[in-house]
This record gives structure tokens, C-alpha cells and sequence, in this order.
């Protein structure tokens, strides 16, 4: 019998959640006689309470809201320090109540909320990979976060910068759309150096580089069609630069999963991908602005149990 802890983003789906919440909770109470609930107050929050209920002895946790709460209660499977899982047999699940759900899509989950709560329950644990970003320019103290669907640098982190100040439960597929068509009329192609861990080394201008656990992004663009979140490597999806006209031309093809039909798309596999510059580019991790490069990606192979 599990231990279970509900972790609700009120927040999330432009606040529909908050008010949903008591439709949400006989939904899950139809499957769950006994659990225990917490709302969030601020962002990031969701880790700090994961990482204290996986302390406390709880050893199912279920999120309700989209990724980004994903993303956070995930993150709290790791100790802060030690990079080591709290609770090797804890498990997560997800009740999909947000805007900005493309891994929940990809992974099959059940948008219905009484649907979603009965797969958490009779669902067995399915091991998949998550990705841990440690940033590492010379003279700043080391930092470490984990995405479990899609980093990227370049563009895309460009985007997610612009409409940052949209709370990430408020977005939606437009939303990120339209920073795209906003950001492309300034953005330009950032010179970078990627090493992988076979000892390949690639120097390039590249408009995109994606670091893909899963294989949607920016509210359904199919980024890395052939990505597998329990393959045990990444799918590093690089972008070569093009015109305006180019990127809108093709954007059709992110989103019916053909983008690597066009030859300035690049997609090769890696455990372990360190990517420096020399020019001032961002990362973007599951729909959050992360830090500035020099940074290693790491695949932490079969991290978490999602419960689906």
C-alpha cells in the first residue's frame, strides 16, 4: 500500500485548477481512499515539498497541474547536494491540469481527470531517464537542474525568455508561437562547441540545439520524433541557421514529426553533451529559463518511476 501525497499547482491551466480542485479531488478520492494534499504558493516550490514528503516516508507522489509541475515534483527526487535518488522505489504520477503538457501528451496520459487517477493506480512503474544540466563557467559557483522532457539552447531558449513573463501555467501553444514569430525578428545563430561522450567534437552556428529526453516541445512541436525517455541516451537535435522565411516555411514540419526530412536538421544520440560558446546563449529546460552556457548534459538513466 502506498504512502500518498498530492502536490496541486493551483495555478496551472490559467487557474483552473485552483478551481477545479474539489472535482480533481473526488476524482482521485474515487481510486485513493486515503491520501493528503498540499497547494503550491510560488514557483519551484513543488521540489522543496517533494524532497520533504520523499523524506517524511511518502512514496507516491501526484501531481496535478502540467509539466512545469512535473518537472518540479521530479526534481525533488534528488537529494541537493549528492545528486542521489531520496527513494529508489518511490514513484510520481501526473493528473494533467495545465496548459504546457506536451511530455504528459507524448506519454500517453489521460486527459480526463477520473481516467488519469485510476492509471496512476493500477498502472505498474515504468523506469524512465532524466536529464541533469550542470553549468560550469569558470569563476561561478556550480549549479545543477533536471529536465525531464526537452533542454534546448539558442532559439527556443530566446523564446521561452521573451514570454517568461507569462506564468508557465498561463501558456499555451499559441503563446509560444507567437514568441517565436516575435523573437525571430531579431534572433541570430550562436557559434558553438559541442562535445560528446564518445569524443566527438562538433563546431558549428546553429539556430537550434535541443537536448531531447522526450520528443514534443513548444506546445507541440515535434522536436526529436524517434526520442525514447527510457533509451538511456539523449537525442541531440541540431538546427542549422536559416532565413526568417525558411523557419516559418518549415515549422510545419515540427509539427507533423518530419522535421528530419530537411537537410540542415541534425540528429545524433549522446549520454553525456558539453556545449560551450563564446557568445552569451541561454538554456531552456522543460519550458523554464535556465542559465547562461558553458554547460554538461547528462542522461541519469532510469532516475525516476513514473506511475502511467
Amino acid at each position: 500500500m502506498n504512502k500518498v501525497h498530492v502536490i496541486v499547482n493551483p495555478s496551472s491551466a490559467c487557474g483552473r485548477t485552483g478551481k477545479h480542485w474539489e472535482t480533481i479531488k473526488t476524482a482521485i478520492r474515487s481510486h485513493f481512499r486515503e491520501f493528503k494534499y498540499v497547494f503550491t504558493e510560488k514557483p519551484r516550490q513543488a521540489t522543496e515539498i517533494a524532497r520533504d514528503l520523499l523524506l517524511d516516508g511518502f512514496d507516491l507522489l501526484i501531481g496535478v497541474g502540467g509539466d512545469g509541475t512535473l518537472n518540479e515534483i521530479s526534481s525533488g527526487y534528488f537529494h541537493p547536494t549528492s545528486g542521489q535518488a531520496i527513494n529508489c522505489e518511490a514513484a510520481v504520477g501526473i493528473i494533467p491540469s495545465g496548459t504546457g503538457s506536451d511530455f504528459i501528451r507524448f506519454m500517453k496520459v489521460p486527459g480526463d481527470f477520473e481516467k488519469s487517477a485510476a492509471r496512476i493506480k493500477n498502472s505498474q512503474n515504468r523506469k524512465i531517464d532524466m536529464g541533469r544540466i550542470r553549468y560550469g563557467a569558470a569563476g561561478t559557483a556550480p549549479k545543477t537542474q533536471y529536465f525531464i522532457n526537452v533542454a534546448d539552447f539558442g532559439l527556443g531558449a530566446e523564446v521561452i525568455r521573451r514570454i517568461s513573463s507569462i506564468q508557465s501555467g498561463s501558456r499555451g501553444a499559441f503563446t509560444y508561437y507567437r514568441g517565436l514569430l516575435s523573437t525571430l525578428m531579431s534572433y541570430r545563430s550562436k557559434n558553438v562547441r559541442i562535445t560528446l561522450d564518445d569524443g566527438r567534437e562538433l563546431r558549428g552556428e546553429y539556430l537550434i540545439g535541443a537536448v531531447a529526453n522526450g520528443r514534443i516541445f513548444g506546445g507541440g512541436m515535434i522536436i526529436a520524433p524517434r526520442a525514447e525517455p527510457d533509451d538511456g541516451v539523449f537525442d541531440l537535435v541540431l538546427i542549422e541557421p536559416m532565413k526568417k522565411i525558411e523557419v516559418l516555411a518549415n515549422s510545419r514540419l515540427l509539427y507533423s514529426g518530419t522535421i528530419e526530412r530537411n537537410p540542415k536538421v541534425h540528429i545524433l544520440k549522446a549520454r553525456q553533451i558539453r556545449v560551450e560558446s563564446s557568445d552569451k546563449v541561454y538554456i531552456e529546460y522543460d519550458g523554464e529559463v535556465g542559465d547562461l552556457l558553458p554547460a554538461e548534459f547528462t542522461v541519469v538513466e532510469r532516475a525516476l518511476n513514473l506511475r502511467i
